[in-house]
């Protein structure tokens, strides 16, 4: 893509750099996916056989939630380039990182071949994989919003730098699907080395982007911070821990739906080929969610659709665990599209809306990364070790954790909205002028020179 350096990017410049952000994201979280897949279905058995079947599971999502602190880490070191060097480095180099990794880890020996070696190997690659995966959503949300800084649909297509994620979960969910019968033997050693056939192009349509008009504006006017990983914490605390407390709603939604109820679901009868389906029809949904997340926030506001989006997963978890336990199926599919929808799906298209307009530029990326790495932590992280440490197999009697669960992180996000300000009629130009010491009220800005 040529490096267009206009105030107000074109729909085809857009379009282009939402397709490379796809793309990227889309092979990332494939494999992210495909991993929490295998920790709930195979690892137990492939790394951890020495171990009782409920402590093999918790192990097994220890080591998947090794990638949630490697997260953070990738968070700083990405953001630091991200936002000192430029986005095009850091976004490029990534997805190499997570390619590699996902596929070493798809021809890892099991704990028969290699003893000990074998989960400490599997924990060291997930690490490495999370911090690729760390510099994400910090490059993805950054350009997008960037290039589409002076357009009235910038809440949309903010919302595209999430698309990749239900694609890679749809995508990983298809090949769960076909492998369901040997997915827990050899199927999920060939399904991470299939991501290699998405690496290549998206390596190559990441090559093309260029850096954001906006960014290459302060680089001129050497604007930037020495060290924007570590100032972001020093000068925008409050947005950091917003943000983060927001989007873990959404991902120990996503998390706790699209990984532990694997097992859940699994100790309550329901056969892994049924799991497959629920999950694929959950994508359609999580997919369908971020489309619809940008219109949304457009027109109502980003707090109040993020609000609702949040309450309604909250009351719907009650249900859709009852409908587990008693089989019911059709039903259960119906829950788990509302859930993925509303939970993870909007939620999805809103968080980088939500990080992306609460960073100055000169912090975007870094401060970006750092927010929804950190939402990973508290939500993707500890939300499935939790719930598996708390249940055990004993899902009939021990179940309402999870509504439990479900309520104390509505609590939290939601307390976090009502501190955190509204974007919708503030522009990022905005944003750097109350960086540099311009404090007004966001009512004042509604700045659209770009009405494409």
């Amino acid at each position: 893509m040529p490096a267009e350096h206009t105030e107000g990017a074109g729909t085809g410049t857009l379009t282009i750099l939402a397709f490379s952000a796809t793309a990227g994201v889309l092979v990332e979280f494939y494999d992210f996916f495909i991993y929490g897949y295998a920790a709930a279905s195979a690892f137990p058995a492939v790394f951890f056989p020495k171990l009782p079947p409920t402590q093999a599971l918790v192990f097994s999502y220890l080591a998947f939630g090794a990638g949630f602190p490697a997260r953070l880490i990738g968070a700083f070191i990405f953001g630091h380039f991200g936002d000192r060097t430029g986005r095009k480095f850091s976004f490029l180099l990534n997805i190499a990182i997570v390619g590699v990794t996902t596929c070493i880890t798809g021809l890892l020996p099991g704990y028969a071949t290699l003893g000990i070696a074998a989960p400490v190997l599997l924990v060291v690659l997930r690490i490495v994989q999370g911090i690729g995966l760390g510099g994400e959503f910090g490059g993805a949300s950054s350009l997008l919003a960037e290039f589409g800084a002076d357009r009235r649909s910038r809440a949309f297509w903010m919302s595209l730098a999430s698309l990749g994620v239900p694609l890679g979960a749809m995508a990983a969910s298809g090949v769960m699907l076909i492998m369901s019968k040997t997915f827990a033997t050899a199927g999920w050693r060939i399904a991470m080395l299939l991501s290699a056939i998405i690496v290549i192009p998206a390596l190559f349509a990441r090559y093309k982007l260029a850096d954001s008009p906006v960014f290459d504006r302060l680089k001129q006017h050497d604007q930037l911070a020495a060290l924007p990983s570590l100032t972001v914490l020093k000068e925008h605390p409050r947005s950091v821990i917003l943000v983060a407390l927001v989007v873990s709603f959404m991902t120990m939604d996503g998390y706790v739906t699209g990984t532990y109820f694997i097992s859940f679901m699994h100790f309550a009868g329901i056969t892994l080929s049924t799991i497959a389906v629920v999950l694929m029809l959950s994508r359609i949904a999580d997919l369908v969610g971020v489309l619809l997340s940008g219109p949304f926030a457009d027109l109502y506001k980003r707090r109040l659709t993020t609000s609702l989006a949040i309450a309604m997963t909250t009351l719907l978890s009650y249900p859709f665990v009852l409908a587990v336990l008693g089989r019911h199926i059709l039903l259960l599919m119906i829950l788990q599209v509302f859930i993925s929808f509303f939970g993870i799906g909007l939620l999805h298209g809103l968080a980088p809306i939500l990080a992306s307009e609460n960073f100055p530029t000169k912090f975007r990326y870094s401060g970006a990364g750092i927010s929804l790495s950190l939402a990973g932590i508290l939500g993707g992280m500890i939300a499935p070790s939790l719930l598996a440490g708390l249940i055990r197999q004993d899902v009939f009697r021990r179940w309402y954790f999870v509504p439990l669960l479900y309520a104390f992180y509505c609590s939290a996000a939601l307390l976090a909205l009502y501190f955190m300000r509204e974007t919708r009629d503030m522009s990022l130009h905005d944003l750097d002028h109350m960086e540099a010491g311009s404090v007004v009220h966001s009512e004042q800005f509604v700045s659209y020179p770009n009405p494409n």
